[in-house]
């Protein structure tokens, strides 16, 4: 069902409904919290399980539900799994709010519902949108500001602005994600967009380049063992 709404009336009330909660958390300004928000604003239990084979699953007992985490290296995806599990639990009023019977409601095509509201928790449309002007849409200023999020949940949320632009995320020297928000895209990098990647592998730090058509932003996020790159690319007569 909810597959064929517009998807500007999905995110709409759920960009609606995360203002609620970051009202009723008193909640002003980035970073946001999901485990405190989970714990605090909606009752639930959120507790670290080295057991747990999964990234996290979710259960109720004693009239709370409960998130289980698997401990992980990164405080991102903890956030990012609390953040989904939210969804998950807000899932029937989002529905209720489209006007939609939850036992009717088909998958969404695309995003999960709990997904669109986990990008949106961690960076919430109400801020973002004066943020990536404040900052230039400088994703490692970004981090900073929007510091329980991902650099990847961050640059994805580039697509949700009106600004038009394609984002291309590589790890390890070969392309994971390639999308545009304006224009149809080719799998393979610009030369314009090769270059400017190349720098950023290369010394490990931002890089701005461009052509007479596309102006492209990189920025690296490497770790020992792993290396990804973000790309920015926007049309320059844009």
């Amino acid at each position: 069902m909810f597959d064929e709404l517009p998807r500007e009336d999905v995110t709409r009330t759920i960009d609606a409904m995360v203002e609620e909660l970051l009202d009723a958390a008193r909640l002003s300004r980035p970073p946001v919290d999901a485990i405190a928000l989970a714990q605090g604003q909606l009752g639930m239990v959120v507790v670290l399980d080295q057991r747990q084979p999964q990234r996290g699953r979710a259960q109720r007992a004693l009239g709370k539900k409960q998130i289980y985490l698997r401990p992980e290296p990164r405080e991102e995806r903890h956030q990012w799994t609390v953040a989904h599990e939210i969804g998950e639990h807000l899932k029937s009023e989002l529905l209720a709010r489209l006007g939609i019977v939850p036992s009717e409601a088909r998958a969404m095509a695309g995003e999960s519902l709990a997904n669109l509201f986990a990008y949106r928790l961690l960076v919430p449309t109400c801020w973002f949108c004066a943020d990536v002007r404040t900052f230039e849409f400088d994703l490692l200023a970004l981090k900073e500001r929007y510091m329980t999020s991902s650099h990847e949940v961050l640059a994805w949320r580039f697509l949700d602005l009106a600004q038009p632009c394609v984002v291309t995320i590589l790890d390890n020297e070969h392309i994971s994600r390639r999308r545009s928000n304006a224009w149809p895209i080719k799998r393979a990098l610009l030369p314009v967009e090769k270059l400017c990647w190349e720098q950023v592998t290369h010394h490990a730090r931002p890089a701005t380049m461009r052509d007479d058509e596309w102006t492209v932003q990189g920025w690296a996020v490497h770790e020992l063992e792993w290396k990804r790159e973000i790309l920015r690319s926007v049309r320059s007569e844009l």
